[in-house]
């Protein structure tokens, strides 16, 4: 199976992050092929400098695949992290550690001291109801906490910590900035390498995003950016969030640490309806094949999981460690594209078509494309872009078939990548409309996605004096 057969055959996309187990060419060149759209890097643990190398390779092979390749980069921001050991410390279960700033170790004694960056963690640390390392891998209960905030805690099971942890410290107000030098330092860098993404990490209202649009702007970029919800702060600003955001991550391993994890379900499920509901992509992220960090196959539980984002509509489902540092990451994405396939073909046999509300003049073109391309059986709906608004509509409405987006743009054709159903093409517009329409159809059948014979919808779009006018046709694949 090529990369386009699987492509027109998945419409949730797949966020892949990029890591050791994955850099070299070989290895990147394999992941788009096995189905990943967007790649992924995390500056938790390199900035965004230190990761252009990557940045440059992933543009280098994405400009000899058809099809539109993201790049996302994820920010840092306010996190509390442990600091670097030589070698991982062994906790056993009962055991008393100190935590604290490096200048407290000598008060801990004869306690196991575990360092961490954040100089008001003593103060902030009250409020907390426990502490967690790694979304809950290690949880410790809070002891006691001197006047010159170290903290002992007690541990609830073995385990041990290594270098960089994060550390979650659920009921407690962060007193962090938002952002740090070097966070504003990636994203300059991002706005120079012309990335399409960036995730915001540990983020808590709206003007957290706002702060970033603004400061894109300053910069004339058009990036996207997108808010991660993780904290208790963010899901209960949400609607402030989605409104400054142009894409939101359910970033479920900080989140299930912050708030009960049996709530975690339900928030996702409301947080991608109402992605849907404005028409912005939503990704769904963390643990969904994380057993196949080490394993060649999911378990039972996890390939469920990730039917449940395809059957909720969501945009994209995300591989973590298990393409950044796993044992299998080809294995994994490929897991990962059968698991959607074969719920998406579901869907389609069960007709579950349910139709958010059109907000727009363009939302209701979008919705009557794909209202027509299921009345006539249409293969794909293609869609002729410069801004790429209209494949982003129509992607809205979910269609149970491909979105063909032909665009004479680079930055759109790997934007469109992030967002459902939507394939995207890059064609000159040069000439007549119609001459665009036939490049746009035959590059389409090129890259796989169409054959001649195909029935097509067409969506289009003609400029006359004072707007333009929305072409919506059906068509045979000549």
């Amino acid at each position: 199976m090529t990369a386009s057969d699987r492509l027109q055959k998945r419409l949730t996309k797949i966020v892949c992050t990029l890591g050791p187990a994955c850099f070299a060419p070989d290895q990147l060149k394999g992941l788009v092929k096995a189905g990943m759209n967007v790649a992924r890097l995390n500056l938790t643990h390199a900035s965004a400098k230190k990761q252009l190398p990557i940045v440059h390779l992933v543009k280098e092979i994405r400009s000899k695949h058809p099809i539109g390749v993201g790049i996302l980069l994820d920010v840092r921001c306010a996190q509390v992290r442990t600091g670097v050991v030589e070698k991982p410390i062994e906790i056993k279960k009962g055991q008393e550690v100190c935590f604290g700033v490096e200048k407290l170790r000598k008060e801990s004694g004869k306690h196991a001291f575990i360092s961490v960056d954040y100089s008001a963690f003593g103060k902030d640390v009250r409020k907390a109801e426990i502490l967690l390392l790694d979304n809950g891998e290690m949880s410790f209960d809070i002891v006691s906490i001197s006047k010159s905030g170290l903290v002992k805690a007690r541990a609830r099971q073995d385990g041990t910590i290594g270098s960089r942890r994060h550390v979650n410290m659920p009921g407690a107000d962060i007193s962090l900035p938002t952002f740090t030098d070097a966070d504003w330092e990636d994203i300059e860098t991002a706005t120079k390498e012309g990335v399409d993404f960036l995730a915001v990490s540990f983020i808590r209202t709206g003007k957290d995003i706002a702060d970033v649009q603004a400061f894109l702007r300053k910069k004339k970029s058009s990036i996207r950016v997108m808010a991660k919800i993780e904290t208790r702060q963010a899901v209960a600003n949400f609607k402030d969030i989605l409104r400054e955001s142009d894409a939101i991550m359910v970033a479920r391993g900080d989140l299930g640490a912050e708030l009960p994890f049996e709530q975690v379900p339900v928030i996702q499920d409301e947080i991608v309806a109402q992605c849907r509901a404005a028409g912005k992509p939503v990704v769904v992220a963390t643990h969904m094949l994380e057993s196949m960090i080490e394993h060649p196959l999911p378990t039972r539980a996890e390939a469920t999981d990730v039917a449940h984002a395809a059957t909720i509509r969501t945009d994209t489902t995300m591989l973590s460690g298990e393409t950044a540092s796993g044992r299998h990451p080809l294995v994994a994405v490929d897991a990962m594209d059968r698991i959607l396939r074969a719920t998406e073909q579901h869907l389609r046999e069960i007709n579950g078509q349910d139709m958010p509300k059109a907000i727009s003049d363009m939302e209701a073109r979008a919705q009557s494309a794909v209202l027509l391309a299921r009345s006539v059986q249409a293969t794909a709906i293609v869609v002729m872009t410069k801004s790429g608004k209209s494949a982003e509509a129509i992607s809205k409405f979910r269609p149970m078939i491909p979105i063909i987006a032909i665009t004479d743009d680079e930055t759109i054709w790997s934007q469109l990548s992030m967002h459902y159903g939507v394939s995207s093409l890059l064609c000159s517009f040069k000439g007549e409309l119609e001459d665009s329409v036939i490049r746009g159809m035959k590059a389409a059948v090129a890259a796989g996605l169409l054959e001649k014979g195909d029935e097509v919808v067409l969506v289009t779009g003609t400029e006359i004096t004072g707007g333009s006018v929305i072409s919506i046709q059906a068509r045979e694949v000549r």
